[in-house]
């Protein structure tokens, strides 16, 4: 009779909480929009901490290695020396990489609005020399890039400038969006020195928590998969960096070879679209090939072969070597993991789909490990 008592008590309960939590989804989904903007609000006042979290993130491999390194010689300075060394050489990157960028984009938006007309003209040419004897075909080209060489004119001449002037009047207007970003910018570097600098006594507090809020079982798992997300994380965000760098290089160094023009600009947006798995050489290949393509249709299309092969080189020599197989998921996975969560989260979603989904695989991997055993094991015991 006590047993029945347990039973039926424990029952209500549980059908108690899952009515209140039935009752509380019900009035989320009612309240859904006031919910939303309570999280943007929320997401925004956090948007420092978030983004020095994602710097130190980035930053934490580098920070620890050089900490080990120091460590050797000066136990007692080797967390700041190691984090100061550290922000210096990430703020010497990002400098030169502006430094390379910024003259270069606005020198390519210059030229192009330059060359347009007359690049219009040299593609036309160039189609009537290939089209060769075609009198029909021709004629088309010759009446569609004179259509096309009006309709640029007046583009440029009576809405170009015009949206430019509305530009620059609305850039004031701006200026709170720019002052929030270069906030949210400085204080996540704040944030970044703190964690970095705390990082040790951050994660042995959290481990405390952990086996506080759980048994030591639960506990142990839990962070054995921490520990897994983390190490997979951390290795494939600095394979990636490092390929698409060594990618950005090579792209460099073969355009200059070739006279491929804007290759500095080109290299530029080919190696960080590189970060991206599967598609990034074919996104950064687009607006590379359309620039090129301006100013000289010929080297547009030798840019396009030399992005095939670059492609092929690093997915099938270059990536594998410096990530190994850090993942362990297929390529239908990866490609799925892309596309699932590029879809929900857009760019971003398509720069840590790969990861987060490889955890996500581990851990289902291990349920279904656990479910077999449990099940061979009721079947030893019948």
């Amino acid at each position: 009779m006590k047993h029945n008592r347990d039973f039926f008590s424990r029952l209500m309960w549980a059908l108690f909480k899952a009515a209140a939590l039935g009752i509380l989804l019900f009035f989320a989904l009612l309240r859904v929009d006031w919910l939303w903007n309570g999280v943007k609000v929320i997401f925004g006042v956090l948007m420092p901490f978030i983004v020095g979290g994602v710097i130190a993130y980035i930053l934490k491999p580098m920070c620890n290695y050089l900490e080990k390194q120091i460590g050797r010689k000066l136990p007692r300075q080797a967390t700041a020396l190691s984090v100061t060394v550290t922000l210096l050489l990430a703020f010497m990157v990002v400098g030169i990489l502006l430094l390379l960028v910024i003259p270069s984009l606005l020198q390519s938006i210059y030229t192009i609005a330059l060359m347009i007309p007359g690049s219009v003209q040299r593609f036309s040419e160039w189609l009537l020399n290939v089209t060769g004897d075609n009198e029909v075909l021709s004629n088309y080209i010759q009446n569609l890039s004179g259509d096309l060489s009006i309709t640029l004119s007046d583009w440029l001449s009576g809405k170009l400038v015009p949206g430019l002037q509305k530009i620059a009047g609305s850039v004031a207007s701006g200026m709170g969006s720019v002052i929030s970003f270069l906030k949210n910018a400085f204080m996540g570097c704040i944030v970044a020195i703190y964690l970095l600098v705390s990082r040790k006594k951050f994660a042995e507090q959290a481990k405390k928590i952990l086996y506080s809020a759980f048994s030591r079982k639960w506990a142990d798992r839990i962070l054995e998969e921490v520990i897994y997300a983390d190490r997979m994380f951390c290795g494939f965000i600095s394979g990636r960096l490092m390929d698409s760098l060594i990618i950005g290089v090579i792209c460099f160094v073969a355009l200059m070879i070739l006279g491929i023009p804007y290759a500095m600009l080109v290299s530029v947006i080919v190696g960080v679209t590189n970060i991206i798995p599967f598609f990034g050489p074919f996104i950064g290949a687009v607006p590379s090939f359309l620039l090129i393509l301006i100013a000289d249709p010929v080297k547009s299309l030798i840019f396009v072969v030399f992005v095939v092969i670059l492609q092929q080189f690093d997915g099938n020599i270059l990536g594998p070597k410096i990530l190994g197989n850090v993942t362990g998921l297929s390529s239908f996975w990866v490609l799925f993991s892309i596309l699932f969560f590029g879809g929900l989260f857009g760019f971003v979603g398509m720069l840590i789909g790969v990861p987060v989904f490889a955890v996500i695989y581990d851990v289902i991997r291990k349920l279904v490990y656990k479910g077999l055993e449990y099940r061979r094991a009721q079947e030893e015991g019948e």
